[in-house]
């Protein structure tokens, strides 16, 4: 995959605009370049970028959205009005353009999971959001949801997570949930507390 999104990124005459990033010396040349690139070669480059530097691992957070520290870009960003694809461009520019290693959450609940989930090729690293029902409604603590053909109950909050875990991964990343302590687990398949190791 990374010979075509490199060819993706030579074809539409970013390269240099790459190997800047790389070097630490972008210009506002670069900047005018990339704000005017088609999306999806924007895209391939601030995945590029994020691969790089981030790596394949995209940290959630469920609960109280985590840590804040300098590096840290959250989309969408207070009062902005952005439709979906505006809201692509913002941070796939960000993440080019940000920090070395920055950390670009995407708030699910703001902007719809499905469209957190692209923003993940488009170089955000970590989700944040409120697990919900369908409906937005808030999951109680220990509500039940039916699962699979014989309407199996289990925890709704290890549903959802699970349900998380699986929009990360058919992003092609790995899920690492972070509770609102601050401790991370890698899940790569989510089970109902009493199956757990």
């Amino acid at each position: 995959m990374s010979a075509l999104v490199d060819r993706a990124i030579e074809g539409a005459g970013l390269s240099d605009v790459l190997a800047a990033r790389r070097d630490g010396g972008l210009s506002a040349g670069h900047l005018a370049r990339l704000r005017a690139a088609d999306l999806l070669a924007l895209g391939a480059i601030a995945d590029r970028v994020r691969t790089d530097e981030v790596g394949p691992e995209v940290r959630v957070y469920t609960g109280g959205g985590g840590d804040v520290d300098a590096r840290l870009l959250t989309f969408p960003r207070a009062g902005e009005e952005l439709t979906g694809l505006e809201l692509l461009r913002e941070i796939a520019v960000a993440r080019v353009t940000g920090p070395h290693g920055a950390r670009i959450r995407v708030d699910w609940t703001s902007c719809g999971l499905e469209l957190a989930q692209v923003a993940l090729g488009f170089g955000a690293s970590e989700l944040a959001g409120r697990i919900a029902t369908k409906r937005g409604l808030p999951i109680a603590e220990g509500e039940l949801a039916g699962v699979g053909k014989k309407s199996q109950l289990e925890s709704a909050q290890v549903v959802k997570a699970r349900e998380l875990a699986g929009f990360v991964k058919r992003a092609g990343r790995i899920p690492v949930f972070v509770d609102p302590d601050g401790a991370e687990q890698v899940r790569d398949a989510i089970r109902p507390q009493e199956e757990a190791p």
